[in-house]
Formats: structure tokens, sequence, C-alpha cells
């Protein structure tokens, strides 16, 4: 029983049979009739074989919602034991941005495993509203990010504080008068960006520029649309992407001008046709968190990770 459990979640999750019979290493008649049978048991339908993507039919959310259920318990039993273990087995699922995916967590997750080679660390990378839904849904067991998620279902563990600045091509429109205060790699480095006599320019100074803005919903895309509102006018998009570093990367191919964040700066090589601006606003402070759920069992491994990767960064 526990084993179709696992075929039918399968199935639901990949939205078809074809999917989820590769996935599960079965051939597709062999799925089909493991679900059929099931559904035999049950007296119901779980999928309406009609629609297209397959959909559940309404005996088959409430199905759905048990297996869900039983999942959670199972790994909240799981976590347990491996506690009682000390972790010398384990498993733990991570998400995060791609920033931090790609630039900060693979020397965090190499420390966590140098100190507890048993646990298995698996990463997964998206954007905001994928991590969460994969936190909700129990898939993930933390999510490190700079977005606000709802205090009511999670609670957050400061990681990091950052802040954004602007980076422009050196080719770009940048008026003569604020060129000594532009901002070399070096200087980011350094944190001169930090300093209260650094010198903080108006974004409505480089308008004439075409931006790489992040999505709408996006929190630097968010800070990003109150500066400029701030400031009094409405940037020129050029094109809108999903992750900061493809916004990054795409500034440094001499196309547009964009936000970015310190931390981004400081994980990557030197830009030689890249400076970079403090502006006046309030809005280019911010903090990425570790979060979770709080309703889960915060398991030692969990714990660890974070005291872990608080301690990675900052001797970074």
């Amino acid at each position: 029983m526990l084993r179709n459990m696992e075929y039918v979640y399968e199935v639901y999750k990949q939205g078809s049979f074809t999917k989820a019979a590769k996935s599960l290493y079965v051939s597709q008649p062999c799925l089909s009739a493991l679900v059929k049978k099931t559904e035999e048991k049950l007296g119901f339908p779980i999928f309406n074989r009609n629609s297209n993507p397959l959909q559940l039919t309404e005996c088959g959310q409430e199905y759905i919602r048990y297996i869900e259920r039983m999942r959670a318990l199972e790994n909240k039993f799981d976590n347990y034991l491996n506690d009682l273990r000390g972790l010398k087995t384990g498993k733990l699922s991570i998400g995060s941005n791609s920033a931090f995916s790609s630039l900060v967590l693979p020397q965090i997750i190499s420390d966590f495993n140098r100190l507890y080679p048993g646990v298995k660390v698996t990463l997964n990378e998206g954007n905001i509203y994928y991590l969460e839904e994969k936190l909700l849904s129990g898939d993930l067991d933390l999510v490190l990010d700079n977005h606000p998620m709802d205090e009511k279902i999670y609670r957050k563990e400061l990681f990091s504080s950052e802040m954004l600045l602007l980076a422009v091509p050196k080719s770009a429109k940048i008026p003569s008068a604020l060129q000594k205060f532009a901002l070399e790699h070096h200087d980011v480095l350094e944190g001169r960006q930090l300093l209260t006599q650094t010198y903080a320019v108006n974004i409505r100074d480089f308008m004439q520029n075409s931006f790489i803005a992040l999505r709408h919903g996006n929190d630097t895309r968010i800070r990003m649309d109150i500066i400029c509102e701030q400031s009094g006018f409405s940037p020129k998009i050029q094109l809108e992407v999903d992750q900061l570093t493809t916004a990054y990367n795409i500034v440094c191919s001499n196309m547009g001008i964009t936000l970015v964040s310190d931390t981004l700066i400081t994980h990557t090589a030197p830009v030689p046709g890249v400076v970079y601006y403090k502006l006046d606003s309030e809005q280019l402070y911010r903090h990425s968190y570790f979060y979770y759920k709080n309703s889960s069992y915060v398991t030692r491994a969990m714990r660890e990770f974070i005291r872990t990767g608080t301690s990675s960064f900052a001797r970074s």
C-alpha cells in the first residue's frame, strides 16, 4: 500500500504517467496497472484521465493530502532518529536563489560535509515562489534568501547583511560630474560602499540608460521600483530576468545597468569594464535569512548547518 502511494504521488507530481514511469524506472503499463489497482481498492478514481495535463478528482485531491501528511510524519520521525544518532547519518535539503547557490553555499556545504560526512545535503535552486512552495510542502528543510517570508508560517535566523549597488558599464551614459564617485571592484572588496564618507548618487542621474531588471515579485525588483519612484521616474526596462546573477552578467557584457548586491560582487572576479555607484536610498540595505517552517521539527542537522553557514560566511 505504501509503495502504491509513492507511485500515485509521483504521477501527481509529474503530471503524467509517462514522466512518472521514467522517474520511477518502471514501465508505463506497469505504473498504470498499479495506480488502477489502488483506485479499485478506494472505489473511486484518483485521476481524471480525460484531461491534459492530468488532473486530480475530488477523491484524488484528498488522497494526495493524506499522502503528504504521511510523508511529513515520516520525515519528522526520520529527523528525530537522525538527531539520536548524533548526525552520523541523515539528510538535509537546502533551497536558495542562483547567487547564493553558486557563490556562497558551495563553501558552506563543503565545510558542513567535512564536519558531518554522513549527512547527505541536497541543494535546490530557484526563484522565491518555487522555494517557498517547496519549503511549505516539506520538500525543503531550509531556504536561504533575502526576500521576506510570512513570519506566521516561517521562522527565520539572520545569515548576512548586504548592500545593493548600481552596476554600470563604463561605456554607459554616466554624467561626467559623477565619474569620480565610481567604485571599482577592489573598492567594494575593501568595503568602501559602507563608509559614510562615500558619496551616494541619485539614481535619477542614470535615467537615460536602459535597465536590466529582475521580474516583478523579486526583492531586488521591488526595491528598484521604489527607488526609481522616489526619484520621480519610471526606468526604461530593456530586459527582465529571473536571477540577479543573470542580470549582472548581462551588464558585464556591456548591456544596460542594474542593481546588484555587494555579496555577489565580492564573490565574483573583477570586471574591468564595470563600475559601481552607491545610491542615496535606504532601500539599498537588506538582510538574508535562513527560513524554516514554524511547524517543522528543527533537527540538529538544520541547527548545525545554520551555525556552520553563518561562521563560514563571516570568514569569507
